[in-house]
């Protein structure tokens, strides 16, 4: 389901809708449909944030840097057993174009000692999964 990942396994050759930030620009750089090469980024100019979201294979790609890289694969075809999506939408901030961003709560039943060890679910990720 979730993978950490190096930058540079973000695959070049699928169309993401999404949005990357570099560090040399003021605002995101929106996708819709569009490639975008991880591989060729160097040290400088790097990527702030990203979130990218191929649709046709159902994975979401989350990037963030703070001293490094921290990229992260959710793959939506492998679920935890019981696992349960709710989705939400949230106002883009200057994301030019893009009227909402779609998210999916994933939540997944765990014991819960505090609950006579019943199921309850937990929320366990916020994934990206496109604009509305």
């Amino acid at each position: 389901m979730k993978k950490k990942i190096e930058i540079k396994d973000i695959p070049d050759n699928i169309p993401f809708e999404g949005y990357v930030w570099m560090s040399d620009e003021t605002k995101p750089k929106v996708l819709q449909n569009k490639l975008f090469a991880c591989d060729t980024i160097g040290t400088n100019p790097f990527v702030i944030e990203g979130l990218l979201w191929d649709k046709k294979n159902k994975v979401s790609y989350h990037i963030t840097h703070s001293g490094k890289y921290y990229v992260y694969r959710y793959n939506l075809t492998d679920l935890p057993s019981g696992a349960q999506f709710e989705e939400v939408n949230y106002l883009p901030h200057q994301l030019d174009g893009v009227n909402m961003c779609k998210f999916k709560q994933l939540w997944v039943p765990e014991k819960d000692p505090l609950c006579e060890d019943m199921q309850v679910l937990v929320m366990k990720a916020l994934i990206f999964v496109g604009f509305d």
